[in-house]
């Protein structure tokens, strides 16, 4: 007799995981606020998701990572930076509704640069989920980054995202 599961009883068995309006964990990155809809670990390492608000000049440095990177622009206007050909950050604006693909290694900024909040939802590897946990809190609370950020600060969430993966470049911005 096979230990293996039938297929049915895969079915009948398979975990669904509902997020409801509130969704799963929240943190604050500075003043930029993350809701968790799907984690790592409910998707077996492979991506995560998240939804953020954006209060408006808030933003994320030119940076670059070896894997892609997708936007979804729920509310609201963002501002995403990218090189060209030539080096040169040009800036494009993505409105509601709108979304945005960034490839493996592109260097890519955004910031919502309008007079109102931004909500988007970004789906990526769990690089992106590991880096924000290790950056100050490596036991996985979830208030990680405190609203204004220290040398020291900075400091753990730079080492965070060297480990992970992602490098700030050079801003051209």
């Amino acid at each position: 007799m096979s230990s293996f599961p039938t297929p049915l009883e895969e079915v009948i068995h398979h975990n669904v995981i509902k997020n409801n309006k509130t969704g799963g964990p929240a943190l604050d990155v500075g003043q930029m606020k993350l809701l968790w809809r799907a984690l790592g670990e409910n998707t077996g390492y492979t991506f995560s998701i998240f939804e953020s608000t954006l209060a408006p000049g808030m933003g994320i440095p030119l940076h670059r990572h070896p894997f892609p990177e997708f936007f979804y622009v729920l509310e609201g206007n963002l501002s995403i930076g990218y090189w060209n050909n030539q080096g040169v950050t040009e800036w494009d604006v993505c409105k509601a509704g709108e979304s945005l693909m960034v490839q493996p290694n592109a260097p890519h900024t955004f910031f919502n640069k309008s007079e109102h909040p931004c909500r988007m939802l970004s789906v990526s590897t769990y690089h992106h989920e590991r880096m924000m946990k290790d950056a100050v809190h490596p036991e996985g609370r979830t208030d990680f980054l405190p609203a204004h950020l220290t040398q020291a600060d900075l400091h753990k969430l730079t080492k965070s995202m060297e480990k992970n993966q992602t490098f700030l470049v050079a801003d051209h911005a």
